[in-house]
C-alpha cells in the first residue's frame, strides 16, 4: 500500500508499530507531521491553482 493510500489512522498506527519495534519516537513524529504538511501544502496549492484558473476569480 502506498503512503498516499493510507487513512491518517493507518499512518498513525504505522508509526505506532515502528516505535513498538524500536523506532525512534522523535522520527515518527516528524515524519507523520512531514506527511501532514505536505498533504494540506498541496491541498492548499491545487485550490490557489484552481481558483487562479477559474473565469469568475477575483
Amino acid at each position: 500500500m502506498e503512503a498516499d493510500d493510507e487513512t491518517a489512522e493507518q499512518r498513525a498506527l504505522r508509526a505506532l508499530r515502528a516505535i513498538d519495534d524500536g523506532a525512534d519516537i522523535g522520527a515518527e513524529a516528524f515524519a507523520l507531521s512531514n506527511e501532514f504538511t505536505d498533504r494540506h501544502t498541496a491541498r492548499l496549492a491545487a485550490w490557489w491553482r484552481r481558483r487562479r484558473r477559474s473565469p469568475g476569480a477575483v
